[in-house]
């Protein structure tokens, strides 16, 4: 005996597209791609066009629902997209698609002109962002009974929950790492495994003994994020409107939430902290964690002050999409009005001349 049971999972997704007006420059064909997030046991991330997916579709925007994981057979969903209006007299729209099969054929199912670009730059665009939300139907049809699997279930890798514990439990540690009245109790082979300025510190030939480290020049909070992330590889859970910084806000942490009650602003100040940090202790991966998340929040009024800081801490990517957003047509004069830019003008004449270069060329 055996049972065929059918449900409808349902999920959303809000998704920022932060320098629109760059992201337009690039032309047709050019895709920015959300993260990706799990509705119904599949994982999924919303597919958009700044200046249409085609030659054809040139003038409008273009977005898609793709399907990332693999396919066997077939995945039934549908999905809406919501926009929000920029002003009182822009009216909320949204897009409501029927029933699609996802296959590994047709991964991805959307609208070629989702509504023309000066509609879209006039009533849905707010500081050169546009923000949408897709909500999502997936059909999941399961079979219980006399039949058995043929596959063995194999848990994903678990080893940065083991060390997240071990860092929580404080078992086998033999430092402790001081930061202001913060006190830290960590392992020398983790933190050495991780960091090459740990290493040295740790196991390098002026290396001491010593049983209790003091970190000077940086905040508790800040070293909070470091030990989050050389233990888990992540960064800490953030998740603020138009701000996400981890694809799941299920990942624990008993590190004290530094960005507890924040504005948007004020995460974002938090993980320039960050970066600098990461920086200091050559910790690549967050850094470009960092400047990930930074080149998502971009806009005119703090474009000037993140390149600054990508100049100041080697961030070679975040640096060239800050120079391409000022650089980009009907920018210059915008940012140039801010502090961030006045600020920059006379900490960083060298930055000037770079940002004429790239406006020459």
């Amino acid at each position: 005996m055996s049972t065929h049971t059918t449900e409808i999972v349902k999920g959303s997704h809000q998704f920022t597209v932060a320098g629109y007006s760059l992201q337009k420059t690039k032309g047709s064909g050019h895709c920015i791609v959300s993260a990706s997030f799990e509705v119904g046991g599949y994982r999924w991330a919303v597919e958009f066009y700044p200046a249409g997916n085609t030659k054809e579709d040139e003038g409008h925007v273009s977005v898609f629902l793709g399907l990332q994981s693999t396919v066997v057979d077939k995945v039934t969903a549908k999905f809406i997209f919501h926009f929000k209006g920029a002003t009182a007299s822009s009216s909320p729209l949204e897009y409501r698609s029927a029933w699609k099969n996802y296959t590994s054929i047709n991964k991805a199912w959307g609208y070629n002109k989702l509504m023309k670009i000066e509609t879209l730059e006039s009533q849905y665009l707010i500081n050169d962002s546009l923000t949408m939300l897709c909500e999502i139907e997936v059909v999941k049809a399961s079979k219980t009974g006399a039949a058995r699997s043929r596959f063995i279930t194999v848990p994903p890798p678990a080893i940065c929950n083991h060390l997240e514990h071990l860092l929580e439990s404080k078992e086998g540690s033999d430092v402790t790492v001081q930061v202001e009245q913060s006190k830290y109790d960590v392992h020398r082979a983790v933190l050495a495994a991780r960091s090459p300025v740990f290493r040295a510190q740790f196991f390098g030939p002026m290396a001491v003994a010593n049983q209790l480290v003091r970190i000077l020049d940086i905040k508790p909070a800040v070293f909070e994020a470091v030990l989050h992330f050389v233990y888990t590889g992540t960064l800490p859970p953030v998740e603020e409107e138009g701000f996400v910084l981890n694809e799941s806000a299920s990942q624990r942490t008993n590190l004290r939430h530094a960005a507890a009650g924040c504005s948007k602003q004020d995460l974002r100040v938090m993980v320039c902290e960050w970066l600098k940090a990461a920086d200091r202790f050559d910790l690549e991966r967050m850094r470009l964690l960092c400047e990930n998340a930074l080149c998502e929040t971009i806009d005119v009024a703090n474009v000037a002050s993140t390149l600054r800081l990508a100049d100041q801490h080697n961030c070679s990517q975040l640096k060239s999409f800050c120079m391409e957003y000022i650089a980009s047509p009907g920018m210059l004069a915008a940012v140039m009005a801010t502090e961030g830019f006045k600020e920059l003008k006379l900490a960083c004449p060298s930055l000037l001349i770079e940002i004429l270069e790239k406006l020459g060329s």
